[in-house]
């Protein structure tokens, strides 16, 4: 498992079009299928996908939208296409691959696993909850006759659904700057790009951040906004 597998870490030869490396190993590990069976964050569309084998088209009314408007949409097109092409080949090249791809019940049983190991680090502990209490309404199906041995009671749901509606809140104002173009998707930009994108990140941290209506508030705001930048490395 390469956990880290995206564009800069991949060198393809011009000419031939072929992989020469793949860099980056450091964390590489051996894992169970179920673990690490995903489509690559290169490839991976985020958003609404269209079912199906279809390729995406643009919209009847295109040409009568804006420059910015059709440029969003041939983006998105592209992410779409993108998506699933790469499915479409592991489906053609590994059958046994693609059938846990396609697990809709991985992803259940793989997000406690996948949390759990940072959850304290990482104060992801809203997010774990969350998993936990997706595994819990689906113990039934997953695991047939055998009770569940974690349980939530209505007071729990209450709690962690105030809480949704923060985060749900945060993850629109983050979609914002993402949609405007404001920031990366994916924290990835080209060098000659990063000293403005590091002065945007910090200016609508700022903002983000200053939104909250108290301490608490600050805290979660802080620990969600998803560009972290380097650490400083002078002196070593």
């Amino acid at each position: 498992m390469h956990p880290d597998l995206h564009l800069d870490n991949i060198f393809v030869d011009p000419e031939t079009l072929q992989i020469t490396r793949i860099v980056d190993w450091q964390s590489a590990c051996v894992a169970p299928l179920f673990y690490h069976a995903d489509v690559p964050r290169m490839c991976a569309h985020r958003g609404p996908l269209q079912e199906g084998w279809g390729v995406p088209e643009r919209p009847e009314d295109f040409d009568s939208l804006s420059v910015k408007e059709q440029r969003k949409i041939d983006d998105d097109l592209e992410s779409q296409i993108l998506h699933k092409y790469y499915e479409a080949q592991v489906y053609r090249r590994s059958p046994h691959y693609w059938s846990v791809l396609k697990n809709m019940r991985i992803p259940i049983i793989r997000k406690p696993v996948w949390l759990v190991t940072g959850v304290w680090e990482n104060r992801d502990l809203f997010f774990l909850r969350e998993s936990l209490m997706a595994l819990f309404a689906h113990w039934e199906e997953l695991v047939p006759g055998v009770p569940c041995p974690i349980n939530f009671t209505n007071e729990d749901v209450e709690l962690h659904s105030k809480e949704e509606e923060n985060i749900n809140g945060v993850g629109k104002i983050l979609t914002l700057f993402r949609d405007e173009s404001m920031l990366p998707v994916d924290g990835m930009v080209e060098p000659k790009d990063y000293d403005i994108a590091q002065k945007n990140s910090r200016k609508f941290k700022d903002i983000f951040i200053g939104l909250a209506k108290d301490d608490e508030e600050r805290e979660l705001f802080t620990k969600l906004w998803p560009y972290q930048e380097p650490a400083d490395t002078e002196g070593l």
